[in-house]
């Protein structure tokens, strides 16, 4: 190979990176979204595994991107103490539904969400957890507010939390 092709391919390769670091592809492509620690949940008596947002990185990446979600997949959103949340679904291309739940698991507001609608989805009060499930997934089961949502003994977040409900 002479110096001028080694040049060119070289070129090539270093326009790729740079394409790739400037989209915020290196390490995960939005296509190829990075699965999280799943944790078995229970929700009003439906056992599931579900994905968990603990960093302020995963909470914010969420399930953006994703171009499927299962009928029993989803994300568990965990925050050290209860606060009032706020989601919206700018990069999200999967429609959602979102279960706001209290620190002793009781599920006190469940909302709709659009695929890239900047609308925001606020809990009416303060909670610790939100659980995101495909789109219409609460409502097929006759889930509503009120009802709960176990989560089993786990090292969930940076500092130890343990919770039984």
């Amino acid at each position: 190979m002479d110096v001028g092709k080694e040049q060119k391919y070289f070129l090539i390769v270093l326009f790729i990176c740079v394409w790739l670091i400037y989209n915020g592809c290196l390490g995960t492509c939005p296509g190829e979204a990075k699965r999280n620690k799943v944790l078995p949940i229970s929700v009003a008596g439906i056992e599931l595994e579900v994905e968990v947002a603990i960093t302020p990185e995963e909470q914010i990446l969420g399930l953006m991107y994703r171009d499927t979600l299962g009928d029993n997949e989803g994300m568990l959103f965990v925050f050290p103490k209860e606060k009032q949340l706020s989601f919206w679904m700018k990069d999200t291309r999967i429609p959602l539904s979102i279960a706001f739940i209290k620190a002793d698991g009781r599920i006190i507001q469940i909302e709709s969400m659009r695929p890239y609608s900047l609308d925001t989805h606020v809990s009416r009060e303060k909670v610790s957890y939100a659980l995101e499930m495909k789109s219409g997934w609460f409502k097929a089961r006759n889930i509503k507010e009120g009802d709960t949502v176990k989560i089993p003994r786990a090292n969930i977040g940076r500092e130890e939390t343990r919770v039984e409900r």
